[in-house]
């Protein structure tokens, strides 16, 4: 079969979903499948693919698409739009195409539209990692009667309607997606994964010395820090204990709100928290693998419509994960059921100390569980052979 991947990123930059995309194309070009992709670069030098890739045969165009100065709501939404636009012209010349992968964007409706118009007999697949424009409802950015959201719902709703397969990452996004009136005898849920097969052992921790001491329970968020994160709780979570000094709050990461949490924590007078800038991604397991516990915060309804990539990075390092999510999500049930990790509200910072009091404790989760849950539902040779199956219509790797 010849495969299009159409990105809306750039191998150039590592990013939270590469490994997922190189692990799914990897998987595919090895079964001997043609794979060519479209991403977006920042200038014609910068177009490029992992090592292992080009070694496979996979091929590559790139479109230049240059990130807004301004990062507002609108600005980032036209982009989008005038990016799928300008990769018009590579459509037309893969007509032979039997399938086509499209990466999750906030405008897809628009880019199934050109798939559909220019790859009549493609078979096309959508991966939804978040749920736009619910994403943006819940956290605040837009309103759900108002005339924007549903245009943009209505926008995505066609995205989903006329693709013939979705993958989703979570059961709560694709009970989403079902109340939204999508098909869901088509709707997969294939949970994302890390950097490997297996739970990590035996990590060198020395790697992230600089960040941790050892004297402390350590707290750890490390992710982008967003609207969406809501990283707020444990900024509150640390004022209610900022008199325990044995505990020790950790921020690391990027984002628009982070100058304001620091401010903050500044006005509160906590002195045990620390704020670090973002980390390579593949410090990532030495981070959570060092941490006492690893907090996954959302802001309230975020989890029907995302759930951050680290999870399953988070739950192959085998130490305790609060999900700060809200107890009504079926992902966050599950992972303590099967998992053993704690679910807390996303909005109430009371519960999120008693949850770390108790971990400090040692009242908490078994790491043989956390493991076990990794190896069954994350692995990524067995995932990304998931994604294939659904890709090239083959159904060898399924479990049931």
């Amino acid at each position: 079969m010849k495969i299009l991947f159409l990105l809306n990123i750039g191998f150039e930059s590592h990013t939270t979903s590469e490994h997922l995309l190189s692990a799914v194309i990897e998987q595919l070009a090895n079964a001997g499948h043609y794979v060519h992709v479209i991403q977006m670069v920042s200038s014609e030098s910068k177009l490029v693919l992992p090592e292992i890739l080009r070694d496979y045969g996979v091929t590559t165009d790139g479109v230049l698409n240059r990130a807004p100065k301004k990062s507002s709501f609108i600005s980032r939404y036209l982009n989008a739009i005038h990016y799928y636009w300008k990769c018009r012209s590579l459509l037309k010349v893969q007509k032979d195409v039997d399938a086509v992968f499209l990466q999750s964007t906030n405008v897809a409706g628009i880019v199934v539209w050109l798939t559909r118009k220019y790859l009549k007999n493609a078979k096309v697949i959508y991966n939804v990692q978040d749920i736009f424009p619910y994403n943006a409802l819940f956290s605040g950015i837009i309103k759900k009667n108002s005339i924007v959201f549903k245009i943009l719902a209505f926008i995505q709703r066609y995205g989903y309607k006329h693709s013939d397969k979705i993958i989703t990452i979570s059961e709560d996004m694709k009970d989403t997606l079902v109340a939204d009136g999508i098909n869901g005898n088509k709707i997969e849920v294939i949970y994302n994964w890390s950097y490997q097969d297996r739970a990590y052992e035996n990590l060198d921790l020395t790697l992230v010395d600089n960040i941790f001491n050892k004297e402390y329970f350590n707290v750890v968020y490390a992710g982008n820090i967003g609207v969406m994160q809501n990283v707020d709780v444990l900024i509150e979570s640390a004022n209610i204990i900022k008199n325990e000094k044995s505990v020790w709050f950790h921020i690391i990461g990027n984002g628009v709100n982070k100058e304001k949490l620091e401010l903050r924590a500044k006005e509160y007078g906590i002195t045990n928290i620390s704020f670090w800038e973002m980390q390579p991604p593949d410090l990532a397991p030495y981070i959570y693998s060092a941490a006492d516990v690893n907090v996954i915060p959302l802001v309230k309804g975020v989890y029907r419509t995302a759930m951050p990539s680290k999870t399953a990075t988070c739950l192959a390092c085998q130490k305790p994960i609060i999900l700060a999510i809200g107890k009504e999500s079926r992902y966050g049930q599950k992972l303590v059921k099967e998992a053993d990790c704690q679910l807390v509200e996303a909005d109430d910072p009371e519960e999120l100390v008693n949850a770390i009091k108790k971990i400090q404790k040692k009242q908490f989760c078994k790491m043989m569980m956390m493991g076990s849950f990794y190896n069954t539902y994350c692995s990524k040779t067995l995932n990304s052979r998931k994604y294939t199956d659904i890709i090239t219509g083959d159904s060898k790797y399924w479990l049931v």
